[in-house]
């Protein structure tokens, strides 16, 4: 059974195509001997014109059955060529990032290394900066398509050049079958045989019915206007040509004319004619407001556009116009109809606006947008909905991976409209300016600048209280404080989140109710920061009633309600709770993959936690693949620098441990120390933490006195940063001590291992597992400081309650029965 070829989005295939027949064996012989092609203007037609576009179309057709897989990507922004890219990636089952830069990098490393035959064609790629790391370096066929020239010193060129006569003369025919020969010859030469000038010439002396000699008479008439006195320029050849079709729009259909001038206020990406729907209550001139509201009528304007050549249609009502129309429409239109296409423009796009970002049910609209928001000029529109625009795709952009195109887009806006004056949205303190500022500061802090994100996100929050239109009760502020919080998080500062988190719970409460949607998130939040303060128990209170909540007001298989089960299964983990939270995990995860997929972040929290509590009940098998499993996709997610990521690390390396893989234990924990390191800093808690489950492995390969030099340090300064009660603190004693009583220094474990037994039964409690692990220390640190009276029995005690705990033939009982220490490693939270 052949496989059918994957083909995306190439142009429908032009049935006038003239031509050409040398620069496609060319261009195959190009892509046969280097793999690779760029194909340009010749250095003499830079504005475009000739066809290049037109040239890889035909390729793709022509030569379709040597591939398996023909994608065309719009290359004219790195944002589209990202989306691109990630399309292929869903047909070709790579895996899916929260960072669309990641998910490009799998999709072309796939393609580099795929059996597929494939062609990429990217279409006018103008940037090389944006653009060169965004293209596969081997495996198969590239064919690039730009105006700039740049890419032949990067790439061997393939010039094109303006038709030859006959090319010409063959393409005025098809477009007006009527044109004797030495007309269209005519026609052509005057045109300077420009490809893009003569399609749209012949098209138009058709569509009017005009002889050529007449087209050309009213043609010259509008050269000479243009340029009196000067020879016409390609530019001015082709103003002339719009003029010309544009007057005549206007006297016969100026509903066409004033879409047409749409587009010198559009990006170079199609506009369909359904988004144009959608604007049919848009505060437009006269002429496109009777159109947009009648779509036979609609589907008749644009069909005129398509009739003088100037725009092509495809089969799902898609128009686009040439770039170099684009481009001297811009020039030619007078201050008049600049302004009417600009208003037109900003009130189209912000009556189709579908809002709620947040919806993944608007994507597509949002995704035909995009290619507009900058060139439309939304970010500086007057029209306050237009700039509504901007901020959904913003978040859009953010919400779909694209964080550096959020970033980009956000901070434009942000900055653009920082500055201005005498507008209530706008302004420093304007709804408008903060708001996006808000969305910025999430972008700045998922793409690692934490330092910009958490000033932005506190100066977001200060300006929202300070406002008299928001105050501290405004949900604007509300939602600016669920953001400072993490900042505050990731910077270490556990306890000032929770006080912005409580502080956010109770007023939340008051505005909205105890069973708000914004209620309930925010007594999550509240419960991550107790998490990280090693308050298990007062988490639980909160998520179990989250969860009850979530029980009353939706079906069991919420998404909702699954993940707040999920984050009740951590805080039973962080209580020693260990079956407890298996158990619940077991049963949520199948339903939470099921509708979320495998790499969705919260499914992929959630198996981590299954990681670590399959090893903490000893299923050390079970667990060493649970956290091979979650390593490998929360990498293809996020990178290796996330903190998701690191932490998806350190889980792979405690499970190593367990299972007697020291050596990739060692390789793995080093490698995640120095990346929190990198990325936190040497004294922030998570970098901490990691460090203590290094030592851990350093002393069980006997590098001990390495493993004793960090674990001194951790201690210190996790006892500074955290308190001498916090858990991370007490498994750094742990280690420490087990670094002690391994150097032979047994008064100073002793020492150790009783104070840290003390601190574990008054903050833990006296059943936890990890204060039974802390009491079989202390019983061995007596046995060998010769109290075999005290040690023996405190021992014997804490082997049946630790086999009460966890089961008689659990890994770690069977060690202490055997008279050996347990090791309290770490796995945090995530922030």
């Amino acid at each position: 059974m052949d496989v059918l070829r994957i083909w995306q989005d190439v142009p429908l295939r032009n049935p006038a195509f003239t031509g050409r027949e040398a620069l496609l064996r060319t261009l195959q012989k190009a892509l046969d001997q280097r793999a690779k092609a760029s194909v340009l203007p010749h250095a003499l037609h830079g504005l475009g014109g000739v066809g290049k576009t037109q040239l890889a179309v035909e390729f793709a057709y022509r030569y379709a059955e040597r591939y398996d897989v023909v994608w065309w990507i719009p290359a004219e922004h790195q944002t589209l060529v990202l989306q691109s890219l990630r399309d292929l990636g869903r047909r070709l089952g790579t895996p899916e990032t929260a960072n669309l830069q990641q998910s490009a990098r799998l999709v072309l490393d796939a393609l580099t290394h795929s059996s597929l035959r494939w062609l990429l064609i990217y279409d006018n790629a103008n940037d090389p900066n944006d653009i060169a790391n965004l293209i596969p370096t081997k495996g198969g066929h590239v064919i690039l398509t730009s105006r700039n020239p740049t890419w032949s010193e990067i790439w061997d060129p393939i010039e094109v050049n303006v038709f030859e006569r006959t090319e010409s003369v063959a393409l005025v025919q098809r477009r007006s079958p009527e044109t004797p020969p030495e007309s269209a010859e005519q026609l052509a030469a005057r045109l300077g045989d420009l490809p893009l000038a003569i399609d749209q010439a012949a098209s138009a002396q058709a569509a009017t019915g005009m002889s050529v000699t007449e087209y050309l008479g009213h043609l010259d008439r509008y050269i000479t206007e243009l340029s009196p006195g000067q020879p016409a320029t390609t530019r001015t050849l082709i103003a002339a040509l719009l003029r010309l079709a544009l007057d005549r729009l206007r006297a016969g259909t100026p509903a066409a004319a004033e879409l047409l001038e749409m587009f010198a206020s559009l990006g170079a990406e199609p506009i369909s004619g359904a988004l144009l729907r959608r604007g049919r209550d848009a505060q437009v001139s006269p002429a496109l407001r009777s159109v947009l509201r009648n779509e036979t009528a609609l589907d008749r304007t644009i069909r005129q556009l398509s009739r003088f050549g100037l725009a092509k249609v495809d089969a799902n009502k898609r128009i686009q116009v040439h770039r170099l129309f684009q481009l001297v429409l811009r020039d030619q239109l007078t201050p008049d109809a600049t302004d009417r296409s600009r208003t037109n423009v900003h009130q189209v796009l912000a009556s189709a606006n579908p809002g709620y970002p947040v919806d993944d049910s608007t994507w597509a609209l949002h995704a035909e947008i995009g290619p507009h928001v900058l060139p439309a000029g939304l970010v500086e529109s007057p029209v306050a909905d237009a700039r509504r625009v901007v901020l959904d795709q913003s978040i859009y952009l953010r919400l779909t991976g694209d964080l550096e195109g959020a970033r980009r887009l956000g901070e434009t806006a942000n900055e653009a409209w920082s500055k201005v004056e005498n507008n209530p949205d706008l302004g420093p303190d304007g709804e408008l300016t903060l708001l996006v500022g808000r969305h910025l500061a999430v972008s700045l802090r998922l793409l690692g600048f934490n330092e910009r994100a958490r000033t932005l996100a506190e100066s977001v929050h200060q300006r929202f209280l300070n406002n008299p239109a928001f105050g501290p009760d405004h949900e604007f502020t509300l939602l600016a404080a669920t953001e400072v919080a993490p900042c505050l998080r990731v910077a270490g500062l556990f306890g000032q989140a929770l006080e912005m988190d409580t502080d956010t719970v109770n007023r939340t409460l008051r505005e909205f109710g105890e069973e708000d949607q914004a209620t309930l998130d925010a007594k999550s939040n509240r419960a991550v920061n107790l998490r990280m303060l090693s308050d298990f128990s007062t988490a639980q209170e909160i998520d179990s009633a989250v969860v009850e909540t979530w029980q009353q007001n939706v079906s069991e298989n919420d998404n909702r309600l699954l993940f707040a089960q999920t984050n009740l299964a951590r805080d039973y983990y962080g209580l020693g709770r260990y079956a407890e939270a298996l158990t619940l995990q077991e049963r949520i995860l199948p339903p939470f993959r099921e509708q979320r997929g495998d790499k969705h972040p919260r499914v992929l929290l959630a198996s981590r936690t299954m990681a670590i509590t399959l090893r903490k009940v000893g299923r050390y098998a079970d667990a060493l693949a649970a956290a091979e499993e979650h390593h490998d996709a929360t990498i293809d997610r996020y990178g290796p620098e996330h903190e998701h990521s690191l932490a998806a690390v350190m889980t792979l390396a405690n499970s190593r441990r367990v299972t007697g893989d020291l050596d990739t234990a060692r390789e793995l924990a080093a490698e995640a120390v120095d990346r929190y390191q990198r990325v936190f800093g040497e004294d922030h808690p998570l970098s901490l933490a990691a460090t203590v489950n290094f030592a851990i492995i350093l002393r069980t390969l006997g590098e001990r006195d390495l493993a004793l030099d960090y674990d001194e340090r951790s201690h210190t300064r996790m006892s500074a940063a955290l308190g001498p009660a916090h858990g991370y603190t007490l498994c750094a004693a742990s280690s420490l001590g087990n670094d002690l009583a391994a150097a032979g220094d047994v008064t100073a474990a002793r020492r150790l291992s009783e104070s840290t037994l003390a601190t574990s039964r008054q903050y833990r409690g006296d059943s936890h597992p990890y204060t039974l692990a802390c009491t079989v220390n202390a019983a061995l640190d007596l046995i060998a400081d010769n109290d075999e009276q005290a040690g023996r029995p405190l021992l014997d005690r804490a082997v049946a309650d630790l086999a009460r705990a966890l089961g008689e033939n659990h890994p770690e009982c069977v060690a202490a029965r055997a008279g050996n220490r347990i090791e309290c490693d770490i796995e945090p939270p995530p922030t």
